[in-house]
C-alpha cells in the first residue's frame, strides 16, 4: 500500500513537473521575436482591395489584425527591441538566413504614420529597418468625375508611390 502511494505522488510530481517546463517554453515561443501585442489597422484601410500591375488586376485584403493573412504586430520600442533585433539577427544567420523566411512568411510588424493629416500604417518583415516594406493609407481619388475611396499604397524607406488600389476591381482598370 505504501509503495503504491509513494508510486502515485512521484508519478504526480513527474506530471506536474513536465507540465511547468512546457507552460515555460510556451510563454517563450509567445514572446519570440517581439511579437507580443497584436497591432491593430486603421478602420479606413481594412477590405478587399484591387490594383493593376503589368497588365493585369490583383487583389489583396486587409482586416483589423491582418495583411493578406499575415498577422501584424506591434514593433517593441527601445532597448528591448534592439535586443530582440540583435537576437533575431544572431538566430537568422545560424540558420543560413531560413529564420526570417519562416518568420515573415507568418507575421508582419506594424506602425501607425500620418500622410496628409491622415493615419495610416507600415507593414514589414522583422528584419527590415524602421521605414521599409509597404506603406497603406487612405485617400480620394477622382475617377471619371466621381470622388471614389481609395488606398495609396507607397514602398520602400521613404513611402515612395507604388500604386493605388480601390474596392472594385472595375475602378482599377
Amino acid at each position: 500500500m505504501k509503495k503504491k502511494v509513494v508510486i502515485f505522488f512521484t508519478a504526480l510530481l513527474v506530471i506536474l513537473g513536465l507540465a511547468s517546463v512546457n507552460t515555460q517554453k510556451a510563454k517563450a515561443a509567445t514572446n519570440t521575436w517581439g511579437a507580443k501585442e497584436v497591432f491593430t489597422t486603421p478602420k479606413s484601410t481594412r477590405g478587399t482591395w484591387y490594383y493593376k500591375e503589368k497588365g493585369k488586376v490583383k487583389k489583396f485584403s486587409i482586416t483589423a489584425h491582418t495583411v493578406n493573412g499575415l498577422k501584424l504586430y506591434k514593433r517593441l520600442k527601445g532597448k528591448t527591441g534592439d535586443k530582440i533585433d540583435s537576437k533575431f539577427a544572431e538566430e537568422n544567420e545560424k540558420s543560413d538566413f531560413k529564420l526570417e523566411e519562416k518568420v515573415s512568411t507568418s507575421k508582419l510588424e506594424a506602425y501607425t504614420f500620418k500622410y496628409r493629416g491622415v493615419t495610416g500604417f507600415n507593414a514589414n518583415g522583422w528584419l527590415a529597418p524602421t521605414g521599409n516594406g509597404f506603406y497603406y493609407v487612405s485617400v480620394k481619388r477622382t475617377i471619371k468625375g466621381k470622388k471614389v475611396n481609395a488606398l495609396r499604397v507607397g514602398e520602400g524607406a521613404g513611402n515612395y508611390f507604388a500604386y493605388y488600389a480601390y474596392k472594385k476591381a472595375s475602378l482599377a482598370k
